[in-house]
């Protein structure tokens, strides 16, 4: 059958069939993350009120600029606060530390035999329960790093609302 259409069609028309059809397989593989969970199943989440922040790593202050960092930390508060939780300053029932990490990454390109290099993103969240010093909760989305602010600004929520898909606490039900 392909023989068939061949012959029916210009060379310049399969130029443009096959770059159409490679625009819309790679329009699939646009940014995208892994997310990975872990919580600790006897931690009474249901019980926790309020929430407090831990300061960044010295190395992600060093490496991410003030103005991502704080956005960072505004999409974070966002989904704990729609599951209820109050933040305070200091010694909330649980404190939430936000680290996010680099490091080179390599991976075969589509099974091919060459190997492709890239930069990887992580933005982990843990949870530690104040009352009991324990860890609680862990999450994190790992992807290829996107290196444009603007675009990383634009996909910064949707990354932090798929890390909560994997919180015990569904939003609004801890009111």
């Amino acid at each position: 059958m392909a023989v068939l259409i061949q012959n029916k069609l210009k060379p310049t028309t399969w130029i443009i069939l096959l770059g159409v059809l490679s625009l819309g397989f790679l329009s699939g593989c646009g940014p995208s993350f892994r997310i990975y969970a872990d919580k600790d199943d006897s931690a009474p989440f249901d019980q926790y009120v309020t929430y407090s922040f831990l300061s960044f790593t010295e190395g992600n202050m060093k490496t991410i600029n003030e103005i991502e960092l704080k956005r960072i930390r505004v999409a974070f508060a966002r989904e704990i606060e729609s599951r209820g939780l109050k933040f305070t300053e200091d010694g909330g029932d649980v404190s939430v530390h936000i680290t996010v990490y680099h490091r080179q990454a390599m991976d075969n390109y589509y099974r091919s035999p060459g190997r492709y290099v890239y930069m990887e993103r992580a933005l982990a969240v843990d949870f530690y329960d104040n009352q009991t010093l324990t860890h609680v909760w862990h999450c994190a989305a790992v992807g290829e790093l996107v290196y444009d602010p603007t675009e990383r600004a634009e996909e910064l929520p949707n990354v932090v609302t798929k890390i909560f898909e994997r919180f015990p606490l569904e939003p609004s039900t801890h009111n």
